[in-house]
């Protein structure tokens, strides 16, 4: 299964899409411009919220977030360089599931989300020559498509806030 992220133009909720390969859209994330710390609600294709996230503006050292799932649910995530002087590989830690997600940023930008047994769920790399910071996400664990929509979706904010350029 394949998810196609990117944003819209020109919108007022910085919204973003989830797509599959039919271009059907699965979630929808719309930030709030004006909340403090910054929330984005995640809807699925009929409307219905499936989680939000909310992350403080100023947090640079450990782009911290929070998401929290229609399930009551919580994760924590915490972004960690692999190497301090370096900027371009990253890892972002998701407790209490013990789950990762490796960020590398290059030509083109590319991520990978670990589970606790750290056995790959999903691949996910930047489109180049695109408009709006387009990313193809390969799904290869399809019974946890929601939690993989949900860390892409931060995964790719981490990698342009962390971006010494824009992307």
């Amino acid at each position: 299964m394949r998810l196609h992220i990117s944003s819209k133009l020109a919108s007022v909720h910085s919204e973003t899409e989830v797509a599959n390969e039919k271009g059907e859209i699965l979630y929808t994330a719309q930030t709030d411009p004006l909340s403090a710390p910054r929330l984005t609600r995640v809807v699925d294709g009929a409307g219905v919220e499936v989680a939000r996230y909310t992350t403080t503006r100023t947090d640079t050292k450990d782009r911290a977030y929070r998401i929290s799932m229609a399930d009551g649910s919580e994760l924590d995530l915490k972004r960690k360089f692999r190497v301090s002087a370096k900027t371009n590989e990253a890892v972002i830690r998701v407790q209490p599931v013990g789950w990762t997600v490796v960020t590398r940023r290059a030509w083109t930008c590319r991520f990978e989300i670990r589970d606790a047994s750290d056995r790959v769920v999903a691949r996910a790399k930047q489109v180049p020559a695109l408009r709006g910071d387009v990313y193809d996400v390969d799904v290869l664990d399809g019974s946890r498509e929601v939690r993989i929509a949900l860390l892409s979706l931060i995964a790719r904010t981490v990698i342009r806030e962390d971006s010494p350029s824009p992307v």
